[in-house]
């Protein structure tokens, strides 16, 4: 047994799927297929059950990952202190962010701290929502996560301002509206309106927004790729409030109009960089924190959902 198949059983057990984890592990399958049999072999049980194209642990393996995951976390902070005491940046930190976030601003963010502070340190990067995000952050799944914040009360979590992203109504080119170069929010009264669901972020943001005018709302949907779908098929009178992202752009049959200034700031929605306040954070981490609040200045309104 040796350190690289405790890696890559860990990845695998992770993934569960040997040629996505073969991918992140910049090794051939049959390597990862030959170092996981010859665990199986040494350990004397079987670690993974098949399951269609997919892999899952087995009861032993669930047994056998709890005692990795442990000792290789030790050694990862080991190795993580080493490089702090010689000055080095290194190591992984895992990422979370909302889906169109990873699209544009995010990646532009982490080549520029390759650039600028250190080419060492690696990124694995995961997509969700904005609640299941910060959850898996509490649970130990993400170093930092870039997350809408909403009317959460996280005193353990600091949540610092990054990105910014713009509201505006889009509707189907052949509606009403779609001649019209900004609007204000009256002008949707009468109008059948869809917008995000009321447990997102920007959902409760929205209906904020549209209580003093008393304009009724669909709060139903989850992203801005089913909104702009349902709008590009639609002859019927419906427009949407929705944050003006890359899942807009496919729709050809999609306008995008402005909301009137006055009404709605183009800085609406936040998106922000959370991290656990207190908990231990190795250089790395400590210097990519350091690094987005510097850097945020140069980000431009971001395009994502939530």
């Amino acid at each position: 047994m040796n350190l690289s198949q405790l890696y890559y059983f860990r990845k695998l057990a992770e993934l569960q799927h040997y040629t996505k984890a073969a991918k992140e592990l910049y090794i051939s399958q049959p390597a990862l297929s030959d170092a996981i049999k010859s665990l199986e072999r040494e350990l004397g049980v079987p670690l993974f059950k098949k399951e269609g194209r997919n892999v899952r642990l087995s009861r032993y393996g669930k047994e056998f990952a709890e005692y990795v995951d442990r000792a290789l976390r030790e050694l990862d902070h080991g190795i993580e202190l080493a490089h702090e005491h010689a000055g080095k940046l290194s190591g992984t930190l895992k990422i979370g962010a909302l889906y169109t976030v990873t699209g544009d601003k995010l990646p532009a963010l982490l080549e520029l701290f390759h650039e600028q502070c250190s080419s060492d340190v690696q990124f694995e990067v995961r997509q969700g929502f904005s609640a299941p995000l910060i959850q898996d952050l509490k649970a130990d799944s993400y170093d930092v996560v870039f997350a809408a914040k909403g009317k959460r009360n996280e005193p353990t979590l600091a949540f610092d301002p990054v990105f910014s992203q713009q509201l505006v109504v889009a509707v189907n080119k052949s509606h009403p509206l779609a001649i019209k170069e900004s609007i204000r929010l009256e002008d949707l009264l009468g109008h059948s309106v869809l917008t995000y669901r009321h447990d997102a972020a920007i959902g409760e943001e929205i209906s904020d927004l549209l209580a003093p005018y008393k304009i009724p709302a669909k709060y139903e949907f989850d992203d801005e790729i089913t909104v702009g779908g349902m709008l590009s098929a639609t002859h019927e009178d419906e427009c949407a409030l929705v944050l003006n992202t890359v899942g807009l752009k496919p729709f050809s049959r999609v306008a995008v109009i402005p909301i009137d200034e006055s009404e709605v700031p183009p800085d609406f929605h936040r998106v922000y960089m959370v991290y656990k306040k207190a908990e231990y954070k190795n250089l790395a981490l400590e210097r990519f924190i350091e690094f987005v609040a510097e850097a945020k200045d140069q980000c431009v309104s971001s395009e994502g959902e939530e």
